[in-house]
């Protein structure tokens, strides 16, 4: 699976110790929040976890807790990936964009004049 461009393996094509990983990565970064997500994405960036490189920047982005799928696809568009990108393909932009971006969908929104 390494090498490949075209994003996630569609589900029914892959292992079921592949979809083992890729649901405890999932978990970890529902548990561990923003700070477990850049660890996963570290990992896949150095090269030592080739199961996060594989996984989807959207998927990943939604597991974290309070992050819905709008907010999801907003922080995707400001990082110009799509939603199947996964988190090895991302460039060097885009891997300094996504710690901002994440920051500004968690900011709490306020009011005017608040």
């Amino acid at each position: 699976m390494l090498g490949r461009t075209s994003g996630p393996a569609p589900a029914d094509r892959i292992s079921p110790a592949l979809r083992r990983a890729q649901e405890m990565l999932l978990a970890a970064v529902a548990e561990g929040g923003p700070a477990r997500l850049a660890h996963v994405c570290l990992d896949a960036w150095d090269g030592g976890d080739a199961v996060a490189a594989g996984m989807s920047l959207g998927a990943l982005l939604r597991a974290l807790p309070g992050m819905g799928p709008i907010t999801a696809h907003e922080i995707l568009a400001q990082l110009r990936a799509s939603e199947a990108t996964c988190v090895g393909e991302l460039d060097h932009a885009q891997r300094v964009a996504l710690p901002a971006a994440l920051a500004r969908a968690r900011r709490p929104h306020t009011a005017a004049g608040e």
